[in-house]
């Protein structure tokens, strides 16, 4: 298994180590979940001249302990990148930081991290996150590849309720409901933008439905005492 957050900002070598660039983000497929390419930003030409942004599909990278590399002297551009990778840029999409939904459609965190197969790119494991006390305290949420349905609407779906996810770092599943009631409430009041094409990142809106900013409000409220509770409880337990 191939963990994005090894990837994605990790130099790109190629043929006899030639340095092609760095690539910039992973790019999924417009509705499945499963990794098709990446997106490489290739050295500054004469080190000050940036030169535009490229992709490669997954079956030409290989993944290293601390390096990804290919057989390529040089990288693809324009029409023939989009070729080789399989797909119109334009319609793959960047999970990093995508709002992340339950069954029925209510946005329940973001994606914070995963894994996928090297080989097929198919997602193995989904960690989401609230960017609160939850990630603060090691509070993730890990969701299965087999809860995994793929982007769609502004966000990645999974069919488990998020009271059936497994939480990691051992904190109380209290404290990282209430982060990501606070999260969302925050979310929802704002209407975050979120990056989701993989060719130019151009942004989408989450839009949050007005009971869900009202419910998730007054959640935040009721548990946030909670939450520092069982925090502080979760870090007793690492001790």
């Amino acid at each position: 298994m191939v963990f994005i957050g090894d990837i994605e900002g990790r130099a790109l070598t190629g043929a006899d180590g030639i340095a092609l660039g760095t690539i910039t983000n992973v790019l999924f497929h417009p509705s499945e979940p499963r990794a098709v390419g990446v997106a490489v930003r290739p050295p500054a030409a004469l080190v000050v001249i940036s030169r535009k942004g490229t992709y490669l599909p997954l079956s030409v990278l290989s993944f290293g302990p601390e390096s990804v590399s290919c057989d390529l002297a040089k990288l693809p551009t324009g029409r023939k990148a989009a070729e080789a990778l399989g797909f119109d840029p334009e319609t793959t999409v960047i999970w990093t930081g995508m709002p992340v939904a339950d069954p029925r459609g209510k946005e329940i965190g973001v994606v914070r991290g995963l894994a996928f197969d090297e080989t097929s790119g198919a997602v193995d494991r989904l960690d989401i996150g609230s960017g609160t006390v939850a990630d603060v305290a090691h509070g993730r949420y890990l969701v299965p590849g087999d809860a995994i349905v793929g982007f769609g609407q502004g966000a990645v779906h999974i069919t488990t309720e998020v009271g059936d996810l497994e939480g990691s770092g051992g904190l109380a599943v209290a404290a990282a409901r209430g982060a990501v009631a606070a999260s969302a409430a925050a979310r929802a009041a704002g209407n975050a933008v979120v990056g989701a094409s993989g060719a130019t990142g151009k942004a989408i809106r989450a839009v949050a439905k007005a009971d869900l900013a009202k419910r998730a409000t007054n959640t935040a409220k009721r548990t946030w005492r909670d939450s520092v509770k069982a925090f502080r409880d979760g870090m007793r337990d690492d001790e």
